[in-house]
């Protein structure tokens, strides 16, 4: 379902989107060989909503502007992107209908993808067994040596070096200290800093303002980030979120594959589950937000056109984008049309 959706995102960024490219809400049709007709995807409420900042579209789940994102895109670029975050691509559908989530994955996986955007940019392997001991002389028969995700150990490659304090509280945590350190048991990075930010970013507003508000209303907490899921017919309900220091993901679903029930979406099946255990789970401890890199600014742009706003825009608002992304063009004045009607830029566009 959609809590796929900011794969989707991410690739788009990595092409050259930002959260201020204004993509068109509104309906779309393409051949499909396989229904003998065509497809024809909406929104979930049916309703469209014209030219929309990609922001606002995650924030609201709106299908048809992930469709067009794919589209864009193209499909071959999004799957090689989607490797990055560990999913076989192998059991991926090559269509359109990936922007939607059509693909089958497991939590296990889901929850492996969105640690990429927790930890900034790292690849992990989650682990279920920590250590094995032997329970007559407490041997170590096995103990797991999961792979680290440090920025800062990027610029710290060798080990002849003293670690930060927050180096050495992170290795201490994943077990490794006192254990020699070895270079080979830090994650590489999959993906690059700017792109997981302006995703947690994007994903934070889901929470705050979107379809996963109540998280926000119910834990109080600013550093929180998520994405719900519905698949057709409300057979599956998902809610996938993080913040800097764990990723959760929840599936609501039956083993028979039959639907939910009527209104069992993300946000009411799955969402008041990862609630209850992220209340739990992040009690006591402090907000932690993924630290916003060097390559990222802030504009002041036109929430309609998403193009740079002028001095006098009342409406305009704030954006981060990667240097090389800025708008360079600033949104025009509204101009009458051909009947004496007031337009503004970007319905002009569209």
């Amino acid at each position: 379902g959609s809590s796929f959706k900011p794969f989707i995102y991410s690739a788009a960024l990595e092409k050259g989107f930002t959260p201020a490219s204004i993509i068109n809400d509104a309906p779309v049709v393409f051949p499909d060989s396989s229904l003998g007709d065509a497809w024809r995807p909406k929104n979930y409420s049916g309703k469209t909503y014209g030219p929309t900042r990609m922001r606002e579209a995650l924030i609201h789940s709106r299908n048809l502007v992930s469709i067009r994102l794919l589209h864009a895109i193209g499909v071959p670029f999004v799957m090689d992107h989607l490797e990055r975050f560990g999913f076989d691509t192998e059991r991926l559908p090559p269509n359109l209908s990936l922007a939607l989530g059509s693909g089958s994955v497991t939590p296990y996986e889901l929850v492996r993808g969105y640690s990429v955007f927790a930890n900034g940019g790292f690849l992990i392997q989650p682990h279920f067994i920590q250590r094995i001991e032997d329970s007559m002389d407490d041997e170590i028969i096995h103990e797991a040596t999961p792979l680290v995700a440090c920025a800062e150990c990027e610029t710290n490659d060798t080990r002849d070096e003293p670690l930060s304090d927050a180096v050495a509280e992170l290795m201490t945590e994943a077990g490794l200290i006192p254990a020699p350190i070895d270079i080979d048991q830090f994650a590489s990075r999959t993906l690059d800093a700017e792109n997981a930010w302006l995703v947690t970013s994007m994903t934070q507003d889901v929470v705050r303002r979107g379809t996963g508000a109540r998280a926000y209303r119910e834990l109080g907490r600013g550093d929180l980030s998520g994405k719900t899921g519905t698949t057709n017919d409300q057979r599956d309900a998902w809610f996938a979120g993080f913040n800097h220091e764990i990723a959760t993901v929840v599936w609501v679903g039956f083993d028979e594959f039959q639907p939910l029930g009527n209104r069992e979406t993300g946000a009411s099946a799955a969402l008041p589950m990862w609630i209850d255990y992220m209340r739990a789970a992040l009690k006591d401890k402090p907000e932690s937000t993924l630290p916003r890199p060097d390559g990222l600014v802030n504009a002041r742009i036109d929430p309609e056109s998403g193009k740079l706003a002028r001095a006098d825009n009342k409406d305009a608002i704030f954006e981060v984008f990667r240097t090389g992304n800025v708008p360079t063009e600033y949104a025009r004045e509204e101009q009458a049309d051909g009947y004496g009607n007031s337009k503004s830029y970007s319905e002009q566009l569209f």
